[in-house]
């Protein structure tokens, strides 16, 4: 029985399944997550769908579970909500369609908080795909309950490091909504185009997210040279790189044990090493709120940037 193979088989036919039952056919309109995404990568996953690996998969089934963790314990605490809600409406002549992870509705004080649940590394603060993806829903909300207020917030869970991060104080931003809007119309213009097979200029948008787009090696922005000559350092550094996974693997167990113990009693000393707890905190900017003052003043973000500094890394991703 070759069980990897058996759960990438089921996985897939699991997502497809689920996609459609929760989405729909998505050829048909735009979500408010596309319009956070690339605009090329939302096109070509409509007219050039790909396989998605291993990998891919279990990062959808983990988002699933996420969002049932998260309602088991909104329905814990008491809380009522609705799940997985729609809000249709006409962006600049585009079929959008959101669909909304969760949304708490109180009917006395006439408000509709959104709630976009992510499952991810927890970053210095929230991806600005997830944030597009919030002003859509919130915009899209606001339009079809005019007479109720509308907030926003996401949460994002690490299953794999035990972590949490709540980002919240959103609110519909009409500015905001209107640049997400023409920028619906641009994807829908050029996904028809393509469809009728006609040539266009591909509008990309780079990203953190990049080194998983299924469509990296087509892309314009990162166009590479061929050369075979590498391959033997490349798949060196590769088998390296799966080794020390490894090893790190092996060393969590004892990472943790120890790091309970420290928990436990507080600083130990073992022969010649000092164990101790560390602890960050990391605080997110608001970067909307800080856009409007300083515009209220005649000034932008960009007029008091300093001089970029520059860091360079590898990355290393293999073509499927």
């Amino acid at each position: 029985m070759d069980a990897v193979a058996i759960i990438h088989n089921s996985l897939r036919k699991l997502s497809s399944q689920q996609t459609t039952d929760t989405l729909g056919d998505r050829r048909n309109y735009l979500g408010a997550s596309d319009i956070g995404h690339c605009p090329r990568k939302v096109i070509l996953q409509r007219t050039d769908p790909r396989e998605h690996d291993l990998a891919s998969l279990l990062r959808f089934e983990r988002g699933h579970m996420t969002e049932e963790i998260i309602a088991k314990v909104f329905c814990a605490a008491g809380y009522s909500f609705e799940r997985q809600v729609e809000a249709p409406i006409n962006l600049e002549g585009v079929p959008f369609l959101a669909h909304i992870d969760f949304v708490f509705t109180s009917t006395t004080a006439k408000i509709k908080s959104i709630l976009e649940v992510k499952s991810s590394a927890i970053l210095e603060g929230p991806h600005g795909s997830w944030e597009a993806q919030l002003f859509t829903q919130m915009g899209a909300m606001e339009a079809q309950y005019p007479d109720y207020t509308v907030r926003g917030a996401i949460l994002v869970v690490d299953l794999a490091e035990g972590a949490v991060a709540f980002y919240s104080g959103y609110s519909p931003n009409a500015i905001v909504f209107d640049g997400l809007k023409q920028k619906a119309a641009r994807i829908w213009c050029a996904y028809q185009a393509v469809e009728h097979g006609e040539d266009i200029e591909w509008e990309t948008e780079p990203s953190l997210l990049c080194g998983h787009c299924e469509y990296l090696f087509t892309c314009p922005r990162f166009a590479a040279k061929s050369v075979p000559d590498l391959i033997g350092f490349v798949e060196e550094m590769q088998a390296f790189k799966s080794e020390i996974k490894k090893l790190q693997q092996q060393m969590e167990p004892q990472k943790e044990h120890l790091l309970s113990i420290v928990q436990s009693i507080g600083d130990i000393q073992v022969g010649s090493y000092l164990l101790k707890k560390r602890t960050t905190t990391r605080q997110s900017l608001d970067q909307i709120r800080l856009a409007e003052f300083l515009s209220e003043h005649g000034l932008t973000v960009d007029d008091f940037r300093g001089t970029p500094s520059e860091s360079s890394w590898l990355e290393v991703k293999k073509q499927k």
